[in-house]
């Protein structure tokens, strides 16, 4: 693979860490079952989280020249494994995004790996990134010379450290924003009506899942259900769905006159940064749904990504 590789270390991102010399996936600290090819393509991603990684790349990366598998068909299968292990969703990922015909990316923020270098491995660093002569590769500590060979070992140390802390940082600027769409409450007196509460919100987990995802990753469909009707504050919740923000809503009324409301919370703050009414007429729930869906798409994208200029 093309530019700077990070040295072996455990990269952190959400919930999840990855030991990549140890080559573990954990999650909370359990171990998560992620081995070989679908790791090892895990492993180029997050060291070049941001960057697009083509399929070509992973080839050389991960599968070695004399080893005869179908390629498109083994990556495509460890890419599936790692959504998998991750809760992720391919419509409206959270951490592997697809780039058509391209390869794939790595949207999350990463922190890490910290490499905790031992002298003598530093001399790997320094030949990898040719910022030392190959003397001074060598270490020999024998009086005055070897002091010098520390230092230089000590400085190429502190470069590479520097250099990372710089591209975390940078990471972290890059990172998309995490929304997460809660289900909506459904208070109208039709049961039926239940099913345009859910269709609105899967309708709104796609739009915005295709909406910008360089800006914008949307939590998974999966990793929202569980907090149907629940009790939990802002706070907690951003912190569960790892979300900057949270849309949430409620549905009232009857077949013959409805009201669904929405409102879009800013975690951090727990501010209310957008909120409206939509009164609803009709029978027909589907047009209904695309219909509500564009409405809030529309106005929630000038509020999270004004226009320029």
């Amino acid at each position: 693979m093309s530019g700077l590789r990070v040295p072996a270390g455990v990269c952190r991102f959400g919930v999840f860490e990855a030991d990549l010399r140890e080559e573990e996936l954990r999650k909370n600290g359990i171990k998560i079952h992620l081995q070989g090819q679908p790791f090892h393509v895990l492993s180029a991603l997050l060291t070049r989280a941001g960057e697009v990684v083509t399929r070509e790349e992973l080839r050389r990366e991960v599968w070695p020249e004399d080893t005869f598998v179908e390629f498109d068909h083994a990556l495509n299968t460890a890419v599936k494994k790692i959504r998998c292990a991750l809760g992720d969703d391919a419509a409206a990922p959270r951490y592997v995004q697809t780039i058509s015909r391209r390869g794939y990316r790595f949207i999350a923020a990463v922190h890490g790996p910290t490499p905790q270098l031992a002298i003598a491995e530093i001399a790997k660093v320094g030949e990898a990134t040719n910022l030392l002569p190959a003397r001074s590769r060598v270490f020999v500590f024998r009086g005055q010379p070897g002091v010098i060979l520390v230092g230089l070992s000590l400085l190429v140390l502190l470069t590479i450290l520097l250099t990372h802390r710089a591209q975390v940082a940078q990471g972290r600027e890059s990172a998309p924003v995490v929304l997460a769409v809660l289900p909506f409450d459904d208070w109208s007196e039709d049961s039926k009506l239940g099913h345009l509460s859910e269709g609105v919100c899967q309708e709104l987990i796609t739009q915005f899942g295709r909406m910008d995802p360089a800006r914008l990753a949307v939590a998974a469909r999966a990793s929202v259900q569980a907090y149907r009707h629940t009790s939990k504050t802002v706070p907690e919740l951003g912190r569960e769905l790892h979300a900057d923000y949270l849309m949430q809503g409620n549905l009232r009324g009857d077949r013959q006159h409805m009201r669904l409301s929405a409102e879009l919370v800013r975690v951090k703050d727990q501010a209310r940064v957008w909120s409206n009414d939509f009164e609803l007429d009709g029978d027909d729930l589907l047009t209904l749904e695309t219909d509500l869906a564009n409405a809030i798409g529309a106005q929630v994208k000038q509020i999270m990504f004004p226009p320029q200029g």
